[in-house]
């Protein structure tokens, strides 16, 4: 099995590896093909369950009265926006005005940065969210990106 980054093949990939492996050697090509339909059929059916209960536990999210939990998204961003303007505007000045005080010089400046993990997380959210928030502001003739569009951006 090569890397599938579209997912298209992973079902069948996967069936086929598994009627390759587990069925006697013994079985003819089209006994193999057969089972092979079949195994895929049980996992896309089971995919779609899964794909089914995630979509509607974000519909449900999205349906509640809880404005938090719809206002969730933007929530991050700010919490972002806030860290960001904390760590490398506040503190930097806070320290600048101490060692100011003190007679320190500004070499002896403490270097502080948020991690890396932060950056990629927070970086996506808001990647994501703004997609999201751009489709449902352009609008879409196509439902399911509308669809879509609102259920990233906990809008209706």
């Amino acid at each position: 099995m090569g890397l599938d980054l579209t997912g298209i093949g992973s079902v069948a990939d996967f069936a086929k590896s598994l009627v390759d492996r587990f069925l006697p050697k013994s079985m003819t090509a089209a006994e193999k093909a057969e089972k092979q339909i079949q195994l895929q059929a049980v996992l896309e059916r089971r995919e779609n369950t899964v794909v089914e209960a995630k979509k509607s536990i974000m519909i449900a999210e999205v349906q509640q009265g809880d404005n938090f939990t719809k206002r969730a998204r933007p929530s991050i961003v700010y919490f972002g926006l806030f860290a960001i303007g904390l760590v490398h505007v506040i503190f930097p000045i806070v320290a600048w005005i101490v060692l100011a005080t003190t007679g320190e010089t500004a070499t002896q400046m403490p270097k502080i940065s948020l991690p890396p993990q932060f950056w990629a997380t927070w970086g996506g959210v808001c990647s994501i969210w703004i997609i999201g928030r751009s489709v449902e502001k352009k609008g879409s003739e196509n439902k399911l990106v509308n669809k879509i569009a609102s259920l990233i951006t906990g809008g209706k």
